[in-house]
């Protein structure tokens, strides 16, 4: 299954707080990329989050790989995740060729 997944810095926070654990972040992450759980991953203009295509079996275990975030761990970030399918026009479209 993919899962659109979107991870914001929360409001409130100053960059002190996020400082500390932005290694970790980057090291879990690529670690995921490595595990082809993180399909692709994009970070948001001006620093505010993170934007990431995952692949997983349901959404409960994308948002339990998610979870061991060392930021999503601190408190300090807002996941939102979005399954997606293929739309449904390109099967029609596909079968017109």
């Amino acid at each position: 299954m993919k899962i659109i997944v979107i991870s914001l810095r929360k409001d409130g926070h100053g960059a002190e707080e996020f400082a500390p654990y932005l290694d970790a972040e980057a090291k879990t992450a690529l670690g995921f990329v490595a595990d082809d759980f993180v399909r692709e991953l994009y970070s948001i203009q001006g620093g505010r989050g993170a934007v990431s295509i995952v692949e997983a079996e349901s959404e409960a275990e994308a948002r339990e790989k998610m979870a061991e975030l060392p930021l999503a761990k601190a408190g300090l970030l807002d996941i939102q995740f979005y399954p997606v399918t293929a739309f449904r026009a390109i099967k029609p479209l596909a079968d017109t060729l």
